[in-house]
């Protein structure tokens, strides 16, 4: 009888710390759990922001795909453009009757379209006379200054759309220019 109450006692303090520890180890539990969740909270809005940027940065050009682009249209349409040559012109230019001055000038017509070359071709004489009509009327003083090659430029593509009837070329330029 004298060891029932000592194992009573033993019986309490095992239930007694039991219930200490249960709690303790509750609370490690709910601690590692909530840790574990935030963790994981923190690294999911993480990734999903990092996705989600990514995705913006793919759908937005950058700057560099922006010029990339314009240049391959840039491109796209000079494979379109299609030039014209004139044979080389030599005409006397109005000066001094002491002077005696020429020019000689190449000419490339850009045309609006590839298609139109071979109408170029069948106008070539009218073109040609046109020109060095144009040319010869030219005054030495004028053709000096980059205004005067400018407004024969503008003259020049004005004549040959007036011949090809209708806005044919798009451009004249010269790739040789001399006056002696």
């Amino acid at each position: 009888m004298a060891d029932e109450p000592k194992n009573k006692e033993k019986e309490g303090e095992e239930k007694g710390e039991a219930p200490k520890k249960s709690s303790k180890t509750k609370l490690i539990i709910f601690i590692v759990l909530g840790v574990v969740l935030v963790g994981g909270l923190v690294g999911g809005g993480l990734l999903f922001f990092k996705r989600s940027s990514t995705a913006e940065a793919k759908k937005t050009p950058t700057k560099e795909e922006v010029k990339a682009e314009t240049k391959k249209e840039a491109a796209k349409q000079e494979d379109n453009i299609s030039m014209f040559s004139l044979d080389p012109f030599v005409v006397n230019l109005v000066s001094n009757p002491s002077e005696i001055r020429y020019l000689k000038v190449t000419i490339k017509l850009q045309l609006a379209k590839a298609d139109y070359t071979q109408e170029m071709t069948d106008h070539l004489p009218q073109i040609r006379d046109a020109l060095l009509i144009l040319l010869s009327s030219k005054d030495y003083v004028a053709l000096r200054t980059v205004e005067g090659k400018m407004e024969l430029r503008d003259e020049i593509l004005e004549r040959v759309n007036r011949i090809a009837k209708g806005d044919k070329a798009k451009a004249a330029y010269f790739t040789e220019f001399v006056i002696q």
